[in-house]
């Protein structure tokens, strides 16, 4: 949606996470154990996890909506050979035509895209998802977006890929390494 693409092409011409070039500690804690010689980031922004995989997979891919944060991207990464990065709008769906070891989704609400991630996975693979989750605590300020569009209801990303063999599965409160206090949903499944 065009929509989307100019709102994320301002937010990273703003500086929108340019503080963010850590990985996300789910996907640091877990990489060893995952596989991941070809591997996909969904919602890949300036590239963060796209570029903390690469320093072990063979090849890696980052897609996002927003022609800014993959320009960022690239030029975050000039110096590794085997990360690609591609604009495209994810609420189309996904158009690569291959399958991968490893699947990552950080904070991109899409079940519907979720539901068939399995698809692009080979047989074995792995899928990580952190997504914000709708938590109702109003004395807890929260990191992320105060719109509920953008959170995933309790339940609702174990449930979109409950065919797969769970890994790991959490919702919760979780101290962000900005020092902010998150409300997440995470789930790691493998293909079988």
């Amino acid at each position: 949606m065009e929509s989307d693409r100019v709102r994320w092409n301002q937010r990273y011409r703003e500086g929108a996470y340019v503080t963010r070039k850590h990985p996300t500690s789910l996907l640091s804690d877990w990489l060893e154990r995952l596989p991941h010689a070809v591997a996909l980031d969904l919602a890949c922004g300036t590239g963060r996890n796209a570029r903390f995989i690469a320093q072990s997979a063979h090849r890696v891919i980052g897609v996002d909506i927003s022609d800014v944060a993959i320009a960022q991207a690239r030029e975050l990464a000039s110096h590794l050979d085997n990360v690609h990065f591609e604009i495209a709008d994810l609420d189309n769906g996904i158009s690569l035509g291959q399958q991968f070891d490893l699947i990552v989704m950080v904070r991109y609400v899409n079940l519907e895209l979720m539901q068939k991630l399995p698809d692009f996975l080979v047989p074995g693979g792995a899928i990580l998802v952190e997504e914000h989750l709708r938590w109702d605590d109003p004395a807890i300020e929260l990191a992320g977006p105060k719109n509920p569009d953008y959170r995933t209801e309790p339940g609702a990303v174990a449930q979109a890929l409950s065919y797969l063999e769970t890994l790991h599965s959490f919702e919760g409160l979780v101290d962000d390494p900005l020092g902010e206090v998150s409300a997440l949903a995470q789930f790691i499944g493998t293909k079988t």
